[in-house]
């Protein structure tokens, strides 16, 4: 198989309670599409990018109103919410329940 090397071949975990795959995506950039090069671009899942939009549109929304919007687990929000938090795309200013979402890129 073409770009497939041995370092990214799927990984999996169980335990009594669960059963995890890892599967990582190749670095070859050919496949990266529009923004080859471009420094600015932060990588951003799709999701993450449709998190963005939805606060863009609505900064008061609540993590619970984008879980159901994207239909996808609170704590799958909380965590791309996190992400974006952490890489400086994202501010929360307020009471947890009563704040607003700023875009900071």
């Amino acid at each position: 198989m073409e770009g497939y090397k041995d370092e990214l071949k799927p990984v999996f975990k169980s335990t009594p309670t669960q059963f995890q795959t890892i599967i990582y995506a190749t670095a070859d950039t050919q496949n990266v599409g529009d923004h080859v090069g471009d420094v600015s671009e932060t990588k951003l899942t799709e999701r993450q990018q449709k998190i963005l939009n939805l606060i863009k549109e609505s900064p008061t929304i609540t993590g619970k109103q984008m879980s159901e919007t994207l239909s996808v687990s609170q704590r799958t929000i909380e965590r791309d919410l996190s992400t974006l938090q952490k890489k400086g795309i994202l501010k929360h200013e307020g009471k947890d329940n009563d704040g607003v979402w700023i875009v900071l890129k």
